[in-house]
């Protein structure tokens, strides 16, 4: 049995740790990006909706 087999097996097991590693943590930033845009978009949407017509629903005519 090689020594140095051993070695690069440890090495290359460490790296490919690593690299799941990142692209864990490059997944949960994006899933929080995408997230952060869902919410700004929907304010955006009920601010355009309101922008439309500023009124609506602002007063109650209760005359009989």
């Amino acid at each position: 049995m090689e020594i140095t087999g051993i070695g690069m097996s440890a090495m290359s097991t460490t790296v490919l740790s690593n690299a799941n590693t990142n692209s864990a943590v490059g997944i949960a930033l994006l899933d929080k990006a995408l997230e952060a845009d869902q919410m700004n978009g929907d304010a955006m949407t009920k601010m355009l909706e309101r922008s439309v017509n500023p009124m609506v629903g602002q007063n109650i005519d209760i005359r009989l």
